[in-house]
């Protein structure tokens, strides 16, 4: 891959820089095509970068206008491909009801690793989407017992269908896949577009019946203010569990993650900070490292089939930052997106 003044020399032959930048709408996003392969690559390359200290990525910062929805300001420098910028990553939890789109919307900005200058505006919303389901399907990979049957899923939105059909295309030995979801339409929306990966059964379930039957329970809900866990330490069966959860704590008592055999984070910064926001009322569980780290084999994953182990992924810039540079130089290559003047 290009890097320093030599990718700068490449971006100048498609865009005069500090004079014009690249503008790449949604279906400009879609119409570039990486594969899932490509996508889990990158996102992988990312957290490994951070993980190992190659890649620059302070906690992202936020606010938040209405009760429960956050807009986070999401800054990295992947120093290992020239590649800078900042996503705005935006959740409503109210947006289907109120306006008729997804709750989450993402824009991103790419900048001249040499002179800063402004040099692509993309939306980001698929980028989210897709490096959200290859962090899930990397921690499954890394964590999860690989003959698993049965799966569950919380939260059936755009990145619930993402990680059902990234994770139902790798293990085609899936059997049953529980869904829930507070909108009936949601869960329906995603066996229509996710039936075609799988020959698994699905089925809608309570928290309970999720909680008891699934061998690794994935999450992609919004992250309350305040966490309300539904499943009851309980209901989960602890021996060989994975837990892999992009929302945080929201969904399980503090007894069932404190009980893990492993607990890992993609980013100690971030979840720390997230301690004085009042999302982890009852403090973190010890730490054994973070997911890139166990991805750099500098940690280690699974070690047995017995062991209960929880990940808590939040999303981070530098995978956004890696995904979209790839984006970007498709999209110059191609011939894909709309220059406009600065």
């Amino acid at each position: 891959m290009l890097q320093d003044m030599e990718y700068r020399n490449w971006i100048s032959e498609h865009i005069k820089i500090n004079t014009e930048f690249l503008y790449l709408n949604r279906q400009d996003i879609l119409d570039i095509n990486l594969s899932d392969e490509e996508i889990t690559a990158m996102t992988k390359e990312g957290m490994v970068a951070y993980s190992t200290k190659n890649a620059e990525m302070p906690a992202k910062i936020g606010i938040h206008p209405l009760k429960d929805t956050l807009m986070h300001a999401m800054p990295a420098n992947m120093t290992t491909l020239s590649a800078a910028g900042i996503k705005w990553g935006c959740c409503f939890p109210d947006n289907m009801p109120r306006f008729g789109y997804n709750q989450t919307t993402c824009t991103l900005i790419l900048n001249d690793y040499q002179s800063g200058a402004c040099i692509a505006f993309m939306d980001a919303d698929y980028i989210t989407r897709v490096r959200t389901a290859a962090v899930a399907l990397l921690s499954c990979q890394k964590f999860a017992r690989q003959d698993f049957k049965s799966m569950g899923m919380i939260g059936c939105g755009i990145q619930g269908k993402q990680q059902v059909a990234m994770i139902s295309r790798a293990y085609p030995q899936i059997e049953k896949i529980y869904i829930l979801d507070r909108f009936e339409a949601a869960m329906d929306a995603l066996i229509e577009e996710c039936q075609q990966f799988t020959k698994a059964e699905f089925i809608k379930a309570d928290w309970e019946t999720l909680a008891k039957n699934s061998e690794v329970i994935f999450s992609a809900a919004y992250i309350p203010a305040e966490p309300n866990p539904q499943i009851k330490d309980e209901w989960l069966n602890k021996k060989g569990l994975t837990i892999i959860s992009s929302d945080c704590h929201t969904h399980y008592e503090d007894v069932s993650i404190k009980a893990a055999d492993k607990y890992y984070c993609d980013s100690i910064e971030e979840h720390e900070l997230f301690v004085t926001y009042g999302l982890y009322p009852q403090g973190l569980p010890e730490i054994d490292g973070e997911t890139g780290e166990a991805l750099a084999d500098v940690k280690p994953g699974r070690e047995n089939d017995e062991e209960f182990i929880f990940i808590n992924n939040v999303g981070m810039a530098v995978e956004d930052i890696v995904v979209a540079r790839a984006f970007f130089d498709a999209a110059l290559e191609k011939g894909i997106g709309t220059k406009l003047p600065l």
